[in-house]
């Protein structure tokens, strides 16, 4: 049985952050709440700088997660190459009326309100596989 060996780490452009968010449907949206840190997965979209979703207007995200930071961040992980990659977003969350691009959310009930996450800061890496030729 051979050991893995580590990958490398890579710091990731901005723009390639971009391309990322725009290759997955879900991600995770975080916030700090009155009971501590909550994590919530949506399905979202890309617009012009800016994550996009719907929520329904009596949520706990729309509760306790608009009009305040909060970090949003999208993965992929390959397990058997130990490889993947992880894009944050950080920013403010606010309700949009105008929220169009948002795309129909996956779960059963009315989920009007759409909320955007204007990036103030897009950060992410890949983690690389190991190379073949390491020994």
């Amino acid at each position: 049985m051979s050991e893995t060996q580590p990958g490398r780490l890579v710091v990731l452009g901005e723009q390639e952050c971009w391309d990322l968010l725009r290759s997955r449907p879900v991600g995770r949206i975080a916030w700090s709440g009155p009971h501590g840190v909550v994590v919530v997965p949506v399905n979202f979209a890309v617009d012009d700088g800016a994550v996009v979703l719907r929520t329904s207007p009596y949520s706990q995200l729309a509760r306790e997660g608009t009009d305040r930071e909060v970090g949003f961040e999208v993965d992929l992980v390959d397990v058997e190459a130990h490889s993947g990659w992880s894009v944050l977003v950080q920013g403010r969350c606010t309700r949009d009326r105008h929220a169009s691009d948002a795309p129909t959310p996956w779960v059963t009930g009315p989920r009007t309100l759409g909320l955007r996450i204007e990036a103030r800061a897009v950060s992410g890496r890949r983690l690389s596989p190991p190379h073949a030729e390491r020994a």
